[in-house]
């Protein structure tokens, strides 16, 4: 955890020499847990809300960089997230992004975790794809789709838990 928040505090101190924008962001959340095992599937989602701040990095007029420090809370399961998004403007409006979440869990789900001894490992690292769209300078809404690329446990290759997440917010640049 001490590790994650070293690396949060790197990646901002570097976005506040270079960024353009800093801003706060909210909105709904959407996780969903999917677990298998010897033939047994099981899945389930979860709505609660994220918080968190950000640094806007423009490296051209059509592409930007968006790292994110961000806090969730779904159900039995919280996180804790650095982000760093890369943003295509297709348009004044209109952008799409893309890039990795890398989150921390937390919560119920996140002591659960712990049982797994030696064989789990609470890092939720997801490749999220989605889209924005700028309603004035300062507001603009988001939406985006994290898909987790490792697996929680790590005991057996034919068993699996990984928890996947759908977040859609407003965010306020200052």
């Amino acid at each position: 955890m001490k590790k994650l928040f070293l690396a949060a505090f790197a990646v901002f101190a570097f976005a506040s020499v270079n960024a353009q924008s800093f801003g706060a962001l909210g909105g709904l959340s959407m996780l969903t847990a999917k677990a298998e095992a010897g033939g047994f599937d099981a899945s389930d989602s979860e709505t609660g809300f994220h918080l968190g701040v950000f640094a806007e990095l423009e490296v051209s007029d059509q592409f930007a960089i968006q790292p994110e420090l961000t806090y969730t809370i779904a159900g039995d399961v919280s996180i804790i997230g650095l982000n760093a998004i890369a943003k295509y403007n297709v348009s004044e409006e209109f952008n799409i992004q893309l890039g990795p979440q890398i989150g921390f869990i937390g919560g119920d789900v996140g002591d659960a975790i712990d049982d797994f001894d030696d064989d789990g490992t609470k890092l939720n690292l997801q490749l999220a794809i989605g889209a924005g769209y700028n309603i004035s300078e300062e507001l603009f809404v988001q939406a985006r789709y994290g898909f987790q690329l490792n697996d929680h446990y790590t005991g057996d290759e034919d068993a699996s838990f990984k928890i996947s997440g759908f977040s859609a917010g407003v965010g306020y640049r200052f």
